[in-house]
């Protein structure tokens, strides 16, 4: 890719977590942008503010005048703008080619795997901000610490989300590797698991020989691979042999602490102001990055005590009368699973989760697993599929899931509700005093919670 200081650049889909970060990131240095989405959003407004050229809807004439084109894998190849781009023989460039091409000259600290990528690179860069590093960071959610979902630093690192869903992180050559975990998902891209392992085993392989891949010991696929790496590897892990590991896991509600065990010896001490083990270990992943960028490991104990979460990741919308709303992203099994389980850790008299599924194919793909998620919950309520850039599949449908999920639950309630309404005012009449009330999903489904938090807490 080739962008010239003099340039105008649009995107496709603007309105996208990671597509917003890239356009304001390059509206800040100096650059011409533009941007379209289908429809108006608080994040639209943040990059008019920035001063970039934003349009509601997508039409051939946004591309007028623009000498590249952005747009990312939710963009189908009949999009106006893209086809407009095309016909007009612009340069039209993925998402992940524009990331690639910011890294040139930086050191690339890039985060994957199927689970925790935002809360894991948000840490990272935190611990770097604190440590005085001054990072660039590209992050999946707003970071609270920051209020935005990137920063751009003058240091030599960039922090981001590469992104396995669709195979696009084989575009980032030659950097420092955090890898969560690798499980069953975004079969709609890969086809078939071992198809997905693939695409992981290559960018293994992309990393920086002179640098490190940080990998989760949790995870069998990964323990199964790790050996091809060029880089150094460094493990981390909860209740497995690992090179940073947790001791003392301690957790309550809203916060988690643990001991930090280096090679099996005592290295300090951190509390966390997120919730569950699931956290532990994007902190377990965060520190070992950070330490071995060269960071002290005073810093990063010290600079996690003071990491304040990320949007959508166990946020609380609302509290009052002993009743709390929260909204997780969580959109696979293991993700709900770990969700619920931390929503148990705050010891409340009910834990009510309002879950949105999040593309037909997904659904499709871990119907069984999803149903098996839910053991946590004292009531289930299965909002309709959000289809994103999907058509509905034959026979895949929230009813459907609500009767697996039922299946598995015993006597727990479970509520096929299509209406998000409806599911707001039935969960406003039965909510009591030590309900936990959770929206969950990777959709639209926060809007419910918004609205219950406000009409429950005024």
């Amino acid at each position: 890719m080739e962008l010239r200081q003099t340039d105008r650049v649009h995107f496709i889909g603007v309105g996208g977590v990671s597509m917003s970060a890239l356009a304001h990131a390059l509206a800040d240095r100096g650059y011409a942008v533009s941007g379209s989405d289908r429809g108006d959003s608080a994040r639209l407004d943040e990059l008019r503010k920035a001063g970039l050229t934003i349009w509601v809807g997508h039409a051939a004439e946004h591309v007028e005048g623009a000498d590249v084109v952005i747009y990312n894998t939710a963009i189908r190849v009949d999009n106006p703008e893209r086809a407009a781009a095309v016909a007009a023989g612009k340069p039209l460039y993925h998402r992940s080619e524009m990331l690639a091409w910011m890294l040139q000259g930086k050191i690339g600290l890039a985060v994957t795997g199927t689970h925790g990528k935002t809360t894991t690179s948000a840490m990272l860069a935190h611990i770097l901000e604190q440590a005085g590093l001054d990072p660039t960071a590209f992050i999946g959610g707003d970071v609270n610490n920051w209020g935005s979902n990137y920063r751009l630093g003058k240091g030599e690192h960039i922090v981001f989300e590469a992104c396995e869903s669709d195979g696009s992180f084989v575009a980032y050559r030659g950097c420092n590797e955090i890898i969560s975990s690798i499980e069953q998902d975004h079969l709609d891209q890969h086809n078939s698991i071992e198809q997905l392992e693939a695409a992981f085993a290559r960018f293994l392989i992309l990393a920086d020989p002179n640098g490190f891949v940080v990998w989760g010991a949790n995870c069998p696929r990964l323990t199964r691979m790790i050996g091809a790496s060029p880089a150094r590897t460094i493990s981390f892990g909860v209740g497995v042999p690992a090179d940073y590991a947790a001791g003392e896991l301690r957790l309550n509600g809203a916060t988690a602490s643990f001991e930090v065990l280096r090679k099996g010896e005592p290295a300090g001490s951190v509390s966390l102001s997120v919730p569950g083990r699931h956290n532990v270990l994007n902190a377990l992943a965060a520190l070992a990055a950070a330490e071995a960028v060269g960071v002290a490991a005073e810093v990063c104990r010290e600079a996690l005590g003071t990491f304040r979460g990320t949007g959508r990741r166990f946020e609380l919308l609302g509290q009052c009368d002993g009743i709390a709303v929260y909204d997780d992203y969580a959109h696979h099994p293991t993700e709900i699973r770990a969700t619920l389980a931390a929503a148990r850790t705050f010891e409340p008299k009910r834990v009510i989760a309002i879950f949105q599924p999040h593309l037909y194919s997904r659904t499709r793909d871990l119907e069984e697993e999803f149903a098996r998620a839910f053991g946590d919950a004292d009531l289930v309520i299965i909002n309709d599929i959000y289809a994103a850039r999907e058509d509905p599949m034959p026979g895949v449908t929230a009813e459907r899931l609500a009767q697996k999920v039922r299946e598995q639950v015993g006597d727990t309630p479970v509520w096929y509700i299509a209406c998000q309404d409806e599911i707001v005012e039935r969960v406003k009449a039965l909510a009591q005093a030590g309900d936990l009330i959770l929206t969950i999903g990777a959709g639209d489904i926060r809007q419910a919670g918004e609205t219950l938090a406000r009409r429950i807490c005024g």
